[in-house]
């Protein structure tokens, strides 16, 4: 049986269960749960369908848009010498800068009362 062959199988069987619970669901008096789960159901589906698609040879065929690797590569090596030595896992994920209309938020007003300098200094720098 061919890897397309499983797909499909696996696809129908869970097209069987999303109709179940779609059955269970939209009966009178159904429960939270029955809810619940026809929702994981749906989006178990939709993973399937989309991993379907992929092997199919939809979409990029699993490789990354032409420079993505060097620039994540760079991100994180930066990353690893600014965390260095550390305990914390390493991340290359960037905070948007706040801006003026961001101020009046109840996070960035207590970030700006424990750390009055830095607020400061991020305000000269605009």
């Amino acid at each position: 049986m061919s890897s397309s062959d499983v797909m499909q199988k696996e696809l129908a069987d869970i097209e069987q269960k999303l109709a179940s619970a779609r059955q269970a669901a939209d009966a009178p008096g159904a429960s939270e749960r029955d809810k619940a789960d026809l929702k994981l159901l749906e989006q178990e589906y939709l993973a399937a369908r989309r991993k379907a698609y992929r092997e199919a040879g939809g979409g990029t065929g699993g490789q990354q848009p032409s420079g993505t690797k060097p620039k994540v590569d760079k991100k994180l090596d930066e990353a690893l010498e600014a965390s260095f030595p550390g305990s914390d896992p390493v991340s290359f994920a960037e905070p948007a800068p706040v801006t003026e209309k961001d101020r009046s938020l109840p996070e960035v007003k207590l970030a700006d009362q424990q750390a009055p300098q830095k607020a400061a200094a991020a305000r000269k720098t605009k």
